[in-house]
């Protein structure tokens, strides 16, 4: 997923209009689909929407939902073509898909402009057929490895997104975490997310605001501390998997926004500190792979199942864990 975007107003733009403060931002896009932006409130001002007219006070906290405003605006938005090795899972002449690294960006935003897996898509597409324009299906964290879908056309992408709006798309997850010894093997997790009130750039549970989530997930190892979990995802809301996990008392090992930093070995029994130290050391990113991703093509109406090889780094995690293949 695209980052929300958090800026303090600094002196020298204390008194411009807010509409002209954004659209210098999105210089790609028109003011009217600025001020629509505005409007709907994908903008907000100390947390709260402001009209366009608004006069920014230095000091002013303004959040920019990028993503929304992009996505109500994609093509609009200038990609760059950009070469870059892409690990092509399966393809026909409408979809792609992909096994997006750790690391990698999705989507073009108005701080990083190429460099992304869209960018990477746009070459490939003009090398192997300029006919069609890809556009991202779904989304991926930055630091989350694994499946992803592009479209290459209009029409195939409203049709796949209808699949993934209506939750008739599989979607497979595998996560390593740490935590004290579980109470259950396996369940559901429905808290609801919202924004996390006291860091906009988070995610956070929220029972008053926040939009329903649901999360099946299943331990399918448990060894000094650390977990060995698959999940399955029924909705797609932003960092769902790792406030799912955390607030159930086992976080992403290596997820520092979301509590499981290494200060959280600290609180394993003295026995187990060593051994999850060792798989924390496996990760420098939250150690969370898009696995597997299921749906009926929306032409040819086949089942189509695409599964995402492990990375290197869950590979020697899985090889210190133990685990067995047949989990896998």
């Amino acid at each position: 997923m695209l980052e929300q975007q958090s800026q303090t107003v600094s002196f020298e733009f204390a008194g411009e209009r807010l509409d002209m403060f954004v659209w210098r931002q999105f210089e790609h896009l028109s003011r009217n689909k600025i001020q629509e932006g505005l409007s709907r409130g994908h903008v907000l001002i100390n947390g709260k929407k402001e009209k366009k007219s608004y006069v920014l006070r230095e000091n002013d906290e303004i959040l920019i939902d990028e993503e929304k405003i992009l996505e109500e605006n994609p093509r609009n938005l200038m990609i760059i073509p950009q070469e870059m090795p892409l690990d092509i899972l399966w393809e026909d002449e409408n979809y792609i898909a992909i096994n997006k690294p750790a690391g990698l960006t999705v989507h073009p935003a108005w701080k990083q402009k190429d460099g992304t897996l869209l960018n990477g898509l746009y070459f490939y597409a003009d090398c192997a057929d300029p006919t069609y324009t890809p556009k991202l299906v779904h989304r991926l964290d930055k630091d989350t490895s694994g499946v992803i879908v592009a479209a290459k056309n209009e029409n195939a992408h409203e049709k796949l997104s209808e699949k993934f709006a209506e939750r008739e798309v599989f979607k497979k997850y595998f996560g390593i975490c740490i935590g004290k010894f579980p109470n259950e093997m396996s369940g559901t997790i429905e808290f609801p997310i919202g924004r996390d009130k006291r860091d906009p750039l988070k995610r956070a549970v929220d029972y008053h605001n926040g939009r329903d989530a649901r999360t099946d997930y299943e331990i399918l190892a448990y060894n000094s501390g650390i977990y060995f979990n698959a999940y399955r995802l029924h909705t797609g809301r932003t960092h769902q998997i790792r406030i799912h996990s955390a607030n159930s008392g086992f976080p992403i090992i290596c997820d520092g926004s979301y509590g499981g930093s290494k200060e959280k070995i600290k609180g394993l029994e003295q026995k187990d500190r060593l051994f999850a130290l060792s798989i924390y050391n496996c990760f420098s990113r939250h150690a969370l792979h898009a696995r597997q991703l299921g749906f009926e093509h929306p032409f040819t109406k086949k089942q189509i199942l695409l599964t995402a090889p492990f990375p290197e780094d869950f590979q020697n995690a899985i090889e210190v864990l133990e685990i067995s293949k047949d989990l896998l």
